[in-house]
């Protein structure tokens, strides 16, 4: 997969869906030293260091892959980015869902996915990932982590990119060969607090506790609340209280 590299965009979602106009290839990947306007889920913004981490987008032309499953697509993607973690050594690695991946409980890695629609299919997808690797202070995020200060080394960031893109360039033909059901059973084997007491907050600012019991093929997440009442939220209904 070749690599466009820009030292400053405004996103690298943003500048791959300019490229894309000119482009031919099935797949190719944009990565960034610094994002002056960078994007996490529901609008949120991405707070990174220049040159200490990876801010990177990943584009499919030509997945063709029915909206309906494109969950498997995010579980995919967080699958082939936890494998490369793991040859690091990095320890207790979970999946907060949708999409943000966490060591040790912290957060070290987010991803946004957005995609071009043809009736019913995905046509091209944009994997924006974010992943912390060298920076070590986050100001006001106690939450948030990162490759250096998980393991307290020094980490080539060239090196790990490749690593990435290599494994992520896997991801339509893991597709074609697996099935949705299987994809969202290795996903959930590292869902963070699966089948856990966890509180949750509703987008008008209720919360209630409750346990995840398991994520259907649309990626929509099962919730039982600690009174016995079962019902499935789609990632911008519900949110674990980190």
């Amino acid at each position: 997969m070749n690599i466009v590299k820009v030292d400053a965009t405004t996103s690298t979602n943003t500048l791959a869906k300019v490229l894309n106009k000119d482009r031919k290839e099935k797949s190719f990947c944009v990565s960034a030293e610094f994002q002056t306007q960078g994007r996490g889920q529901l609008n949120s913004s991405w707070q990174s260091s220049r040159s200490e981490n990876l801010m990177f987008t990943v584009v499919f032309n030509e997945i063709n892959l029915k909206t309906e499953n494109q969950f498997a697509l995010n579980a995919l993607v967080c699958l082939g980015i936890l494998r490369v973690l793991k040859t690091y050594d990095i320890s207790n690695l979970s999946f907060k869902w949708p999409n943000d991946i966490l060591s040790e409980q912290n957060k070290i890695c987010g991803i946004l996915i957005e995609n071009t629609l043809n009736k019913n299919l995905i046509k091209t997808s944009y994997i924006g990932i974010g992943l912390n690797v060298n920076q070590t202070h986050f100001e006001n995020l106690p939450k948030a982590s990162s490759l250096k200060k998980i393991k307290n080394i020094h980490f080539d960031r060239n090196e790990l990119l490749n690593k990435l893109i290599d494994e992520l360039d896997e991801i339509p033909k893991e597709l074609n060969t697996h099935s949705i059901e299987h994809i969202i059973s290795v996903y959930k084997r590292y869902l963070y607090n699966y089948k856990k007491e966890t509180e949750f907050a509703l987008p008008k600012g209720n919360s209630f506790k409750g346990q995840i019991q398991d994520i259907a093929t649309d990626g929509r997440l099962l919730v039982k609340q600690n009174s016995g009442q079962e019902q499935f939220y789609a990632h911008k209904e519900i949110s674990q209280v980190f």
